[in-house]
């Protein structure tokens, strides 16, 4: 079959605080979203994205369309129609995405070649299985199933052996956000980093129920790539606020990245971290580090492949609703070394609503020199991308 590459890219400008050149990669009349943040869906080269494209205000929901954006030539291409999970999983920056397609079979895409290859044929594990994570050495994949009885069930499945294993299982672990660890523990075993909501379970019909819990809230752990070792990050009640769910691991640290809440009726910091709500921390750590900058509210979070940088949306205080003023979400850029930060792009021009064709989503690609992000000016998502201008990032070191 011919590869088909189409234009829909369109420049939008210089952003006016940054310099950084802005360029709309889609266009249509469907929803298109970046996928999500904490992963980077780039390849290695930082030439290639991928893209999800649906009738659905939240494209995660299959089904969808899966698509690869070329940032040299600012065309895009259809790689697979119809995907069947609920999430496109894939290991930081590799390129290779992986997906089920309508026959239900488990595919990967590299999206630097655009080769497809089946991996697993019938794939044994049900649509509603978030496809979460998968391990840098691409033979395992990690992700959620919610069972009727109220436990969540963390599964891996091995893609060379063709096994499928519960690693844990608990009430409080629907929530997920999976990630591998981009390097081994120092026993040489893959780690998996994932959220918890302590004092909440969910059965497979998504309905939510309280359980007992002596510190409710969102909090991360690490366990084993066989589900062992579960320990905590410093993360959550009563330590810090609960997390807003987003995270991301800190390079080769060993550390990673989360927001912490804030109060949504004063928009005041929480007292337990006044100075800032983007914070890092390690299993062991007896409290997170802040990053100060306490006039932003971050919310999503990503951190550059090479663990120095972070690029997060800044929610700012509701607008009242008689006003009809726009929100700007801005989307920052930071440097963990020296706390030094700056809007990369000051007006996104995303809605920050409910679903997720409306949140930006900004991620490095693999050689910093793009943020790609998910905004929708005229109420239907579309995908950008942000040149970083030269001597930007030197500007925060």
């Amino acid at each position: 079959m011919p590869v088909s590459w189409r234009s829909e890219a369109c420049d939008q400008g210089t952003d006016p605080e940054s310099g950084a050149y802005i360029v709309r990669l889609t266009q249509a009349a469907h929803h298109s979203t970046n996928i999500y943040c904490e992963q980077p869906y780039s390849n290695p080269a930082g030439t290639r994205i991928a893209i999800i494209r649906s009738a659905d205000a939240d494209p995660r929901f299959s089904p969808h369309d899966l698509y690869v954006a070329d940032l040299n030539t600012l065309r895009i291409q259809l790689a697979a129609r119809d995907c069947r999970n609920y999430f496109i999983g894939t290991s930081a920056w590799s390129g290779m995405i992986y997906y089920l397609s309508a026959s239900n079979d488990l595919m990967r895409l590299d999206i630097s070649t655009l080769e497809k290859q089946i991996v697993w044929n019938n794939w044994p594990l049900p649509q509603d299985f978030m496809l979460q994570s998968v391990s840098p050495d691409h033979r395992y994949v990690v992700g959620a199933l919610a069972q009727a009885s109220y436990e969540t069930a963390i599964i891996r499945a091995d893609l060379k052996e063709k096994t499928v294993k519960t690693i844990l299982e608990r009430p409080e672990l629907f929530a997920a956000h999976q990630q591998y660890a981009p390097n081994p523990g120092e026993d040489g075993k893959f780690q998996i980093m994932g959220m918890m909501h302590r004092g909440k379970k969910l059965n497979h019909l998504w309905h939510m129920m309280d359980c007992p819990a002596e510190h409710p809230g969102t909090c991360y752990y690490l366990v084993d790539n066989d589900g062992g070792n579960f320990r905590l990050f410093p993360s959550g009640p009563p330590v810090v606020p609960s997390n807003n769910g987003h995270s991301a691991w800190v390079g080769q640290t060993g550390r990673i990245a989360f927001s912490v809440s804030w109060n949504a009726d004063t928009w005041q910091l929480d007292p337990r971290c006044p100075q800032g709500n983007l914070v890092t921390a390690a299993p062991g750590d007896d409290k997170p580090r802040v990053f100060r900058a306490p006039e932003h509210r971050f919310n999503h979070v990503s951190v550059s492949r090479c663990g120095r940088y972070f690029v997060c949306d800044s929610y700012p205080t509701p607008v009242p609703y008689q006003s009809l003023a726009p929100q700007k979400i801005p989307l920052v850029v930071g440097n963990f070394e020296t706390g030094k930060y700056r809007n990369i792009v000051s007006d996104p021009r995303a809605s920050g609503g409910g679903p997720a064709c409306g949140h930006p989503h900004a991620y490095f690609t693999a050689d910093n020199k793009h943020v790609i992000y998910t905004a929708d000016p005229f109420w239907i998502g579309q995908v950008f991308a942000a040149r970083v201008p030269d001597g930007f990032l030197k500007s925060l070191d």
